[in-house]
């Protein structure tokens, strides 16, 4: 009997290299502040990870109870150090979710899978200034951004975040001011001083950039702003809904990265 194979019958599906699963061991953890720690990710199969630019993102799926089906989630790459085929990612300890849950109490020898890298930060050497901003989940994508600048590139920066210890010193050879805003007690995704702050900001001339994530509604306005009041171009703006409040795996269709 002729078997009738369909094109694709037989044959193992091409996975994409940015998809293709990858595992990993926590190497160390190191607290960096209150709501904050880093998990140092090791594994020779990181050899060769295509990582090229700041603020690329990776998929974690962390261990899950038994008959769970993992769920990955979106983690900027903080640092990533290719000679010991290593990676630190950054974790907001908010108390819930499964990644943050995981890294609260992640130990060396815990092993996770990860996916990608993705997107980035493409430095374009025609701007002049950038304005950048986000909440405590864009901090590891803010400051692997600004270590990342040049020098001569003015930076205007504003970031949101839990208290005032959760400030972090984030070195850059661009000449960066940064203006923390502690929410002190207030829920995230309810304070309205860092939108305020990013469409009061003054962009000094047509070579400028606006960079900024956050809770999905508060990008929205601040989106809304410079696209409408100040009708700036889109190939200006980069902004990405990195959470929304109320839903536990949040993906933003009309962001960026």
């Amino acid at each position: 009997m002729q078997n009738h194979l369909s094109p694709t019958s037989g044959a193992e599906r091409q996975i994409p290299p940015e998809r293709r699963l990858r595992v990993a061991e926590v190497r160390k953890t190191t607290p960096i502040t209150p709501h904050m720690r880093r998990v140092t990710l090791a594994s020779t199969a990181l050899m060769n990870f295509p990582v090229r630019r700041p603020a690329q993102w990776v998929k974690l799926f962390v261990p899950t109870t038994e008959n769970e089906k993992p769920s990955g989630r979106a983690y900027t790459i903080r640092h990533f150090r290719e000679s010991p085929c290593e990676m630190d990612i950054d974790f907001v300890l908010h108390g819930d979710g499964p990644c943050s849950t995981w890294a609260q109490s992640a130990k060396p020898g815990d092993v996770v899978q990860i996916a990608g890298p993705r997107s980035g930060f493409r430095i374009d050497p025609r701007v002049t200034h950038l304005l950048i901003g986000g909440d405590e989940t864009a901090l590891p994508a803010i400051g692997a951004i600004l270590e990342a600048l040049p020098a001569g590139l003015a930076v205007e920066a504003f970031v949101e975040i839990p208290e005032d210890a959760d400030a972090q010193i984030i070195h850059s050879k661009a000449d960066v001011e940064v203006a923390w805003l502690p929410r002190n007690g207030r829920d995230a995704g309810t304070a309205t001083d860092l939108s305020a702050a990013m469409m009061m900001a003054d962009l000094p001339d047509e070579n400028s950039e606006v960079w900024f994530a956050a809770e999905a509604s508060v990008v929205r306005t601040v989106r809304r702003h410079f696209q409408l009041d100040r009708t700036m171009p889109r190939n200006r703006l980069t902004m990405s809904g990195y959470w929304k409040k109320g839903e536990t795996d949040f993906r933003d269709s009309d962001g960026d990265q």
